[in-house]
């Protein structure tokens, strides 16, 4: 299986080096510093459970990108969503699959337009992750993966990527219903971003010193996924609680680290989307209506193209 890795910070780094390793013929989609390093020494993996190293890999710039790949995985932030999306078509294969790894609502019906409902995917990355220089990525938790059907009747293509994720040592969730798989990760973003991004902490100690603020803002996004049909039971709250303090302690979310690296944040794809589906779903959302305008008045600068491909920070959830 040809396989098209594009944006290779933390996420489709990871993704693509283990992918690579399992002996999958990939190939990366990135630039700068961080993209020489792979394509001249590979990439260094720190996780939990010990490092592990690629030989040198197959770095591209997305314009010398030549397909046809069997699967693209698009690990970019939203603001080069679009154009990335724009060159899948010609870099598909016939009954090739993207599958959009992006915080957020919204990346598969991006993706969809332009490549069409039946090859898009739903995806996440269930993460704690960062790069910790060119070419090394640092993860301080397991890593997994979500897929789920885009449309009806995608279910067995889900497990073939799901299968392939998991020879590679990703373990997957399978989800039968995306809405729901997306909403569940942004319980858990919506408010550790904002609250980590405004304190300068990690999700362990928000969890500790502001478990009250944190679980108001998870029951709001939980609110307003219900009342767009999200079947997203309220207890999901307490799961994440445990969970953070199990296995997410040392999170640093990618808010936080884009703030610290004075990059544009991701406030409107993660609080200022809550809010605005709570307004038109009657909804209220004080809590984050609060963060997200609290993250708004970090003022970071304007983002560059290369932290936009970079895809440099995950979330956990």
């Amino acid at each position: 299986m040809r396989i098209l890795i594009v944006g290779a910070g933390a996420v489709g780094g990871y993704f693509g080096a283990r992918l690579a390793l399992a002996g999958e013929d990939v190939t990366f989609v990135a630039r700068g510093a961080h993209g020489e390093a792979m394509r001249s020494r590979g990439l260094v993996l720190r996780t939990p459970a010990g490092e592990l190293r690629t030989p040198p890999l197959r770095v591209v710039d997305l314009d010398a990108a030549r397909g046809p790949f069997d699967l693209a995985l698009i690990a970019v932030k939203w603001p080069s969503l679009a154009a990335v999306s724009a060159r899948l078509p010609g870099l598909l294969a016939g009954g090739g699959l993207a599958a959009p790894l992006l915080n957020g609502l919204d990346s598969e019906d991006a993706v969809a337009r332009e490549v069409g409902e039946s090859r898009v995917i739903a995806a996440i990355a269930y993460m704690s992750a960062g790069l910790s220089g060119p070419g090394e990525i640092e993860t301080l938790a397991p890593t997994r993966a979500g897929l789920a059907p885009y449309r009806s009747g995608q279910e067995p293509r889900v497990e073939a990527v799901a299968a392939l994720l998991e020879r590679a040592g990703i373990p997957v969730r399978r989800g039968s219903s995306y809405r729901a798989m997306l909403w569940e990760k942004m319980v858990w973003n919506a408010p550790f971003n904002a609250i980590c991004a405004l304190t300068g902490q990690r999700a362990g100690v928000v969890v500790e010193q502001m478990e009250d603020l944190a679980r108001a803002a998870m029951l709001e996004v939980i609110a307003v996924a219900r009342a767009e049909g999200a079947e997203i039971p309220v207890g999901i709250a307490d799961a994440m609680v445990a969970l953070t303090r199990a296995e997410f302690p040392l999170t640093e979310p990618s808010m936080l680290q884009d703030v610290r690296a004075g990059r544009e944040t991701e406030v409107e794809l993660l609080q200022g989307a809550v809010v605005e589906r709570g307004r038109r779903a009657g909804v209220d959302t004080p809590v984050l209506r609060t963060l997200a305008t609290l993250v708004r008045g970090l003022s970071p600068r304007a983002k560059t193209p290369s932290d936009a491909e970079s895809g440099a920070a995950s979330d956990a959830k």
